[in-house]
């Protein structure tokens, strides 16, 4: 008796299942059957994105005359967001949220790469549950559909956990349609019908790029505002930091080499990662060390990689379950009562980043949403004494629009310094190339300080000896590094990458030969500062 009532309740249970399924179907193909009949009522968007809505009020016809498309949308979709039409534009309805991007296949990168390797987060199990994939025709393009979800996240507000992208392949170019919505998608009538009027033309309008505006940030103590006026204001001069492994826990090693170099740096860059349990004075000791000896520390914190079958970190923070460890963090910080500069996850649009939306779910919004949380812990334990850098890296990895730094920044309010960080890796890996430091920092340059009115500065930078001249590379950053006067502080990393045979791949070290310690003497001896 009992088997039978299981057997009779899967029936019912399959049976709604196939109705529902059923449902969506015929409600796609209603939706896709539907003729658009324009109306008069034509609205220019922002630059080159027009919306012209059915005569019914039903649809809306989207017109993007930046990336060269047309589709036809339901109209409770409305455009949210135009401030990149570089990158995207985005339109939002109660459920969903729906980006769309027009990708350049660049040489050797072919459309099925830039599917498969956006995609790779999906190896993570753990995580992330692949619920549908499909390679269809729409509207005479062939395109890729993924469909994944991952559990909702309880410290983000209305978090949006199932997703869908659709990869349209067209010549040169992919269309990307990702699609993220709070409720499963049958309830909200599923996405092909999105897609079914997609057509190209040739793009008639410039694009726009989004806008880093100045701000006040109004938390900050007294200390801590004379701070960012006398080191970041438009008129200070160029200081200069370094990392050195051991400081400020020990400075043996940093008194030597200041010594030789005739300079104190007056920023030291110290790394820390976040952990199940909070060690005693994690912080407090090495930010105390490091101002007893006159410097400012620019403090980095880190996601770490979890023991296998634990998933993401950042999936874990942003349900809570790091809140002790944060709360601590951010408590000590406070209590040490002086300026800090706090770096948050930096690089995060690299694939080496397990913050990075490579990993979550092909979603940087994530990484907003994470960066936007430790900044409430942190206000919430009021340290006002805490200047907030954010820091792409200067080239993205992988190189696509979804993954461009800028889809990484999580707002004026929340950023008083972009920071930069561009390396010379030097030749020790197939592929890399020997790039000299006005080759790294002209374009990286020109393009941060024309979109960013905050003061710039480098977190951390240095050139590798394989591959070419050293000494030269670093005559040429002091002939040229003045050319950039948004740049107010340039830290030097000095330590080494190592290969996986524990060989030495990338020399960064500042005193690997006497004549580089005799260049970096001299020029330094400009940038000393009188002692009052």
């Amino acid at each position: 008796m009992v088997k039978t009532n299981v057997k009779f309740k899967i029936s019912i249970y399959v049976g709604v299942l196939l109705l529902i399924v059923v449902f969506g179907v015929a409600f796609l193909q209603i939706s896709a059957s539907q003729a658009f009949v324009p109306s008069t009522d034509k609205e220019v968007i922002g630059e080159g994105i027009v919306v012209i809505r059915s005569l019914d009020n039903s649809q809306i016809k989207l017109i993007n005359q930046v990336d060269g498309y047309s589709v036809i949308l339901p109209a409770e979709l409305q455009v949210v967001d135009t401030s990149s039409t570089d990158i995207r534009i985005v339109l939002e309805d109660k459920h969903r949220v729906l980006e769309i991007y027009k990708q350049p296949i660049y040489s050797g990168i072919s459309a099925n790469v830039y599917i498969s390797y956006s995609n790779r987060f999906l190896q993570n199990a753990v995580d992330h549950k692949m619920e549908y994939f499909a390679k269809v025709d729409i509207n005479g393009y062939p395109a890729v559909i993924h469909q994944w979800s991952r559990k909702k996240l309880s410290k983000v507000e209305n978090d949006k956990n199932y997703y869908a992208c659709i990869d349209i392949i067209e010549k040169d170019y992919v269309y990307t349609f990702f699609i993220k919505s709070d409720v499963p998608f049958y309830i909200t009538g599923g996405y092909m019908n999105l897609l079914d009027s997609f057509s190209t033309f040739a793009p008639s309008a410039n694009p726009t790029s989004l806008k880093i505006k100045q701000t006040e940030n109004s938390l900050w103590d007294t200390e801590t505002k004379a701070f960012y006026e006398k080191y970041f204001s438009s008129d200070s001069d160029l200081t200069w930091g370094i990392f050195e492994y051991s400081a400020p826990e020990t400075f043996g090693i940093l008194d030597s080499l200041e010594n030789k170099l005739d300079y104190n740096f007056e920023f030291l860059l110290v790394y820390k990662s976040i952990q199940k349990t909070y060690p005693t004075n994690y912080v407090k000791d090495t930010l105390e060390r490091a101002y007893d000896r006159g410097r400012t520390v620019e403090l980095t914190l880190q996601t770490t990689s979890q023991d296998a079958g634990e998933g993401n970190m950042v999936y874990d923070i942003l349900d809570g379950k790091y809140d002790s460890f944060l709360k601590s963090f951010a408590a000590e910080t406070a209590e040490f009562g002086h300026s800090v500069l706090f770096r948050f996850c930096n690089e995060m649009n690299g694939d080496w980043c397990e913050y990075s939306g490579y990993h979550t779910s092909r979603d940087p919004h994530l990484f907003k949403e994470l960066y936007k949380y430790v900044y409430r812990i942190f206000e919430e334990a009021k340290a006002d004494n805490v200047i907030w850098v954010w820091n792409p890296n200067e080239k993205s990895f992988p190189n696509f629009k979804w993954n461009s730094e800028i889809m990484y920044y999580p707002g004026d309010e929340y950023v008083d310094i972009v920071g930069l960080t561009g390396y010379n890796n030097g030749t020790y890996y197939q592929g890399e190339t020997w790039r000299s430091f006005t080759e790294i920092y002209d374009p990286l340059y020109q393009r941060m300080a024309s979109i960013s009115e905050k003061p710039l500065m480098i977190t951390e930078f240095s050139s590798s000896s394989i591959g070419g001249n050293k000494e030269e590379w670093v005559k040429n950053m002091f002939a040229n590094i003045y050319k950039y006067p948004k740049i107010k502080v340039a830290i030097w990393w000095n330590g080494c990458d190592w290969d996986t045979q524990g060989n030495i791949a990338r020399p960064y070290f500042i005193n690997e030969t006497e004549g580089l310690v005799d260049i970096f003497r001299q020029n330094l001896q400009h940038y000393k500062k009188p002692v009052k």
